[in-house]
């Protein structure tokens, strides 16, 4: 299976990142990959991204640098009530918003917490993607969540930083991504770099995916043309011609 695009990078915007927006742009074209996208951590997060970065991005897209098309995004914190913590005016302009939890804002008082918080970013039509779902410490009831992403469009990604960074989701995705296959829940690979060098690594996520038998139709970065068919859907614009 041949990803396409990373869409979940960082850059030094953040202290916790270290590479330029340039320089993300240069190493997914160095690494044979079609797209970038730049989705640095809401203002949440200590050394999260200012609104006026997102604000920025978003207006500011020249469409592709460095041979890639660039995607401006951002990666939500979802919060303890299930909401998120950018205003949506700050995201009208924005591509692609993934949601993920993270340990340094709060921990999940239990399973049934985490799954009220998931039960109402569902909801939200701000969210296209659930980042990095395998985590052990926000551990959910995964059928009864992946059960209803079509239905609110959402898609899973496989994030492929997790495997090293995040003890325990290798197992979890495993199970998560089986659900998706029987569901058809549409998923993207991702590096989650937060240094230039490690974007267009998939290894671990590639070798989950070949495990479950997950179908290349469903990985929405696969091909360049379901790639520009996800966003024409869900933002009305063709990535290649902007």
């Amino acid at each position: 299976m041949k990803i396409i695009a990373d869409l979940h990078t960082h850059t030094n915007i953040s202290e916790h990142a270290f590479s330029t927006l340039e320089e993300n742009c240069i190493a997914a074209n160095k690494a044979g990959l079609q797209a970038v996208g730049i989705t640095n951590h809401g203002p949440a997060l200590e050394d999260g991204a200012s609104h006026w970065h997102f604000r920025s991005l978003g207006k500011n897209n020249p469409g592709k640098m460095h041979g890639v098309y660039l995607i401006s995004g951002i990666e939500l914190n979802i919060m303890p009530e299930g909401n998120v913590d950018l205003e949506e005016e700050y995201m009208e302009n924005l591509d692609l918003k993934i949601a993920s939890f993270h340990q340094e804002i709060f921990y999940p008082k239990d399973k049934n917490h985490v799954n009220d918080m998931l039960s109402e970013a569902l909801l939200n039509k701000n969210i296209n993607v659930f980042g990095h779902l395998g985590n052990e410490i926000f551990k959910f009831d995964y059928e009864m969540i992946i059960s209803q992403c079509n239905k609110y469009n959402k898609i899973v990604e496989v994030n492929n930083h997790s495997f090293a960074q995040r003890p325990g989701s290798d197992v979890n995705c495993f199970e998560i991504v089986k659900l998706c296959k029987k569901y058809e829940v549409p998923i993207i690979v991702n590096s989650d770099a937060h240094i230039s060098s490690a974007i267009g690594h998939f290894d671990e996520s590639i070798k989950l995916l070949n495990e479950v038998g997950y179908p290349e139709e469903l990985v929405v970065n696969s091909s360049i043309e379901r790639l520009r068919d996800y966003f024409k859907q869900i933002r009305g614009i063709d990535i290649c011609n902007r």
